[in-house]
């Protein structure tokens, strides 16, 4: 899980282009709730569908598209769920919903 969250630091760091990220963090019932909120440039409307897809890669800082996959997978694998939301005016939010044990 290490591995997820550095990957969710990195992205909003090197993509975002922004000063200040917030990591929030809550609970209900039956998840722990994560959110990663950058304040950057965002992700533009035609790349959100595909920022989880295998070898999927766009901007500047291209890298071999294999991060949020990775993320994606190991999420799954424990049982969770991980999305991702426009941050308004501009950013992007990723949450990740991970079952209580």
């Amino acid at each position: 899980m290490v591995s997820v969250f550095a990957n969710l630091v990195s992205n909003a760091i090197n993509h975002g282009k922004t000063e200040k990220i917030d990591i929030k963090i809550d609970e209900d019932e039956n998840f722990c709730n994560i959110k990663v909120i950058d304040y950057g440039i965002g992700i533009p409307d035609e790349i959100v569908n595909h920022v989880f897809e295998e070898s999927y890669s766009y901007g500047e800082n291209k890298g071999l598209g294999l991060g949020l996959y990775i993320v994606k997978k190991t999420i799954d694998r424990y049982g969770g769920k991980i999305f991702l939301e426009k941050t308004i005016p501009k950013g992007a939010t990723f949450i990740l919903k991970l079952k209580k044990v």
